[in-house]
């Protein structure tokens, strides 16, 4: 995979020398619930689309539960993205790489300015996890769910 990190991260080194991880693992469906904890260890796996960035160095990303989601689709509810913020900036080789966050999950809307193919989005978070633990991960890319309208099904891939 073409993630590439400045230096190791604690999650990693935890699992080479078998120390289990303190997050705990939750889906996309367990955000949409309104019981959902504010401050909480997770661990959640998606699609990343950067926010903060200068060439292949992300400051700041959104995680989406598909890729595509904000440049190729209507963006998601906010419930569905979690703004990122890595404890180190992470170098991507494309966009929409799939990885693993871990860190303290905050509920919390904030507003994030994206620069697409034809002009500027607005796209809400509803969550944010700061100082994350980010991992590349083996993952599917999922399609949009019921209801998103894909603009570029034509294509295929």
């Amino acid at each position: 995979m073409g993630f590439k990190f400045f230096r190791f991260g604690v999650i990693g080194l935890a699992t080479i020398i078998g120390c289990p991880s303190l997050a705990a693992p939750i889906s996309w469906e367990d955000l949409k619930a309104p019981d959902r904890a504010p401050t909480e260890q997770v661990e959640l796996k998606g699609f990343l689309l950067p926010v903060d960035y200068e060439g292949d160095k992300v400051y700041q990303f959104m995680l989406l539960p598909w890729a595509g989601a904000c440049s190729h689709t209507p963006p998601p509810p906010p419930d569905q993205v979690v703004l990122v913020t890595p404890d180190e900036p992470i170098r991507i080789e494309r966009t929409y790489e799939p990885v693993s966050v871990s860190g303290t999950l905050k509920k919390g809307r904030d507003m994030s300015q994206l620069f697409i193919l034809d002009g500027v989005a607005w796209v809400e978070s509803g969550y944010r996890i700061r100082s994350a633990q980010v991992q590349p991960t083996d993952l599917r890319a999922a399609p949009p769910p019921t209801g998103q309208s894909n603009p570029w099904k034509f294509m295929k891939q």
